[in-house]
């Protein structure tokens, strides 16, 4: 691509970001003012949900229009597909960041380059709910932290992610994090666990158990 044609490119992604910003205003104002009966949480979510239901690249552009000034920070080239809402606004989305569709997110902060396929369930934490004389409590009384995931990580379809993943991980489809994932390491199954991968013969990669 020449350098003219991406300058038109990049124009062109600004006016429609700019116009998507003007259909959201709505609901950011609904937001702010919610704020300041200190209902803001219970419209941020409502107004996610809402926009988790706009299909194609028109729910892209008004979900990440909504979210570039209601999260904590979300890139101007974030790509989030339909059905996915976030549960919380503390909440940090970086560049080159792709979300597949019917994903739930609560706190997380997402590095840049991270490809997040669908389905996948980042909770803040997973001492949400706890125990006393035997009675199982709500989110209300448990704990609530941020889950880090590093920049260039992989999640597969399915994982549910409750600890912290690092740098150039991938995390396979359907598998259960709930322990620090260290940088590169590949976790598999449920619990997750660290395997090593290693190249075959046929040419196609095999895992292998440490």
């Amino acid at each position: 691509m020449s350098e003219s044609a991406a300058r038109r490119q990049s124009l062109a992604q600004r006016l429609i970001l700019f116009a998507a910003g003007v259909v959201v205003s709505p609901l950011l104002v609904a937001w702010r003012l919610a704020a300041l009966r200190g209902r803001d949480p219970i419209v941020f979510a409502s107004c996610s949900q809402l926009l988790s239901l706009v299909p194609g690249r028109t729910g892209s552009y008004l979900r990440r229009a909504f979210y570039r000034r209601t999260l904590l920070q979300c890139a101007d080239d974030a790509h989030i597909e339909f059905g996915t809402v976030l549960a919380h606004r503390d909440v940090s989305i970086g560049r080159g960041v792709y979300i597949g569709t019917f994903c739930s997110f609560g706190r997380v902060t997402i590095g840049d380059n991270v490809m997040i396929g669908s389905n996948v369930d980042i909770l803040s934490s997973r001492h949400q709910h706890r125990r006393v004389n035997g009675r199982l409590l709500g989110s209300e009384s448990g704990s609530f932290s941020t889950v880090e995931i590093g920049a260039n990580t992989w999640i597969g379809n399915s994982a549910v992610i409750m600890a912290s993943v690092g740098e150039g991980c991938i995390v396979g489809a359907g598998s259960v994090v709930v322990k620090r994932v260290r940088d590169g390491a590949t976790v598999v199954g449920n619990p997750g666990r660290e395997i090593v991968p290693r190249l075959v013969d046929s040419g196609v990669d095999s895992v292998s158990e440490p």
